[in-house]
């Protein structure tokens, strides 16, 4: 998997540009100075809060507003911000610091709060955390949604991108190997996103060949006619010929019956397929991403795979490393879930505690579930941490990383009353889920509820 060129080489960043929207001139003086000294950092004030919208042309990296301002308060600069550019990072920098206003603002949209009197080391902190953003994005090719998604700036995650570049202009089959939870349908899906201009309409399919039935998989893959057997009363084309002029993502190809290899094998090298009960081949040309969460050469030794469909999908080869190979991307694949869930759940939580941090990616902390399993506990964490707290405490952590575990956290009400049933439930089920590694099917078997009844309860 080496390159000979690193495909995200660039020249230095350009200075990152800040706009201070500040009705009193000594106090914007003052944060510009502060902003300035602190890096490669260029500030803009304005001072009259009704120029704004000529103000964002062009647009800043980040926006830091005070709340109470004559005309147009922070809550308005927030809208008007987030109609221009819904990623664009605003910090509220106010005197009115209460709970009610931090919370407001940032359901509002608001990336942070700092309360007057600031100190100069907390706004340094807001502007380190969005340049890293700003580098991030930058590092993944800019508007490259599905390779951004990919998050981490560990040496090892850099390759894997750098990987993805390089092969995604090909329509050669890949095999992506890797743990549970590592993410091998975002690699599948960039891979997708870059094959050509025709992408954009052309299916990415996604199959989980151990969540078929073995009794019902060839039909589901292949297709079959009406009336090819009981309850067939009409055609059905089949998942691999959905994938026709596409990707087809066949997860989990470890787990495939010795049958459906042989099958498959005829369609990778003819791309035809016959429908069960049909009389004509059909066409069925497609890009094969194979995922396997077991070493496949090592069940070709003992006879479980076959060799001659491991060579035919094994011709481009990738193998994502595990969590607990690259802590260093913890902190941030941390930061990033619990922006997204404090959103989803309407929490003021906006940060990681240093402990907390030190907890998640700290050598005790094995991540057997991966990257899906640290969502799961980031997720739950977001729900049971007090909503006075703007940072995340480690005391809301598993115990096994610390923390007191969902059992004795502290009621998510924060008015001192024992926490209501559905958030005990909410709680248990977050734990379940932890404990396999986010794997949704085996959390919903060790509850005792069908799989779309924990689907709708996690929803709820």
């Amino acid at each position: 998997m080496s390159i000979a060129q690193p495909a995200f080489a660039a020249a230095a960043p350009p200075l990152l540009n800040i706009l201070i929207v500040e009705d009193e001139p000594d106090v914007a003086a003052i944060l510009k100075r502060i902003v300035e000294a602190a890096g490669a950092y260029r500030a803009r004030v304005l001072l009259d809060p009704s120029g704004l919208d000529a103000a964002l042309d062009p647009l800043p990296d980040l926006v830091l507003t005070d709340l109470a301002m004559p005309g147009l308060d922070g809550f308005e600069v927030i809208r008007r911000v987030r109609e221009r550019d819904a990623d664009l990072p605003v910090v509220v920098v106010s005197a009115h610091a209460s709970l009610e206003n931090a919370v407001r603002a940032v359901k509002s949209g608001a990336f942070d709060f700092l309360a007057k009197p600031f100190k100069p080391e907390s706004v340094e902190l807001i502007l380190a955390k969005t340049e890293r953003d700003r580098a991030l994005r930058r590092r993944v090719a800019g508007a490259d949604p599905e390779l951004a998604a990919l998050l981490g700036e560990s040496a090892a995650m850099c390759r894997v991108r750098e990987w993805i570049m390089t092969v995604r202009a090909t329509r050669t089959n890949v095999l992506v190997e890797g743990e549970s939870g590592t993410g091998k349908e975002l690699v599948a899906r960039a891979i997708h996103s870059g094959t050509g201009a025709s992408t954009v309409s052309a299916p990415f399919v996604a199959v989980n060949a151990a969540a078929i039935p073995e009794a019902l998989a060839e039909a589901e893959l292949f297709g079959y006619r009406r009336g090819a057997f009981t309850g067939a009363s009409r055609d059905h084309a089949g998942l691999l010929r959905e994938a026709h002029g596409g990707t087809l993502f066949l997860d989990e190809v470890n787990a495939m019956p010795g049958s459906l290899q042989a099958k498959l094998l005829r369609v990778i090298e003819e791309k035809r397929l016959r429908p069960v009960g049909g009389s004509q081949d059909v066409a069925a040309d497609f890009r094969l991403i194979c995922a396997s969460n077991a070493a496949l050469e090592t069940l070709v030794d003992r006879g479980v795979f076959r060799r001659d469909l491991y060579h035919r999908i094994h011709v481009l080869h990738l193998r994502l490393p595990p969590l607990r190979e690259r802590r260093e991307d913890i902190p941030l694949l941390a930061e990033h879930f619990l922006h997204r869930y404090a959103r989803a759940h309407g929490r003021n939580v906006r940060r990681l505690s240093p402990a907390t941090a030190a907890a998640l990616a700290g050598a005790g902390a094995n991540w057997p579930g991966n990257v899906r399993e640290l969502e799961n506990v980031v997720e739950q964490a977001v729900v049971l941490c007090p909503p006075e707290h703007s940072e995340l405490p480690v005391e809301v952590l598993p115990p096994a990383l610390g923390g007191r575990g969902w059992a004795e956290s502290p009621a998510t009400s924060g008015d001192g009353r024992p926490p209501t049933l559905a958030e005990v439930e909410r709680r248990h089920v977050a734990e379940v889920l932890r404990q396999t590694g986010g794997n949704k099917a085996e959390a919903a078997r060790l509850l005792a509820v069908d799989y779309k009844t924990l689907l709708r309860k996690l929803a709820d």
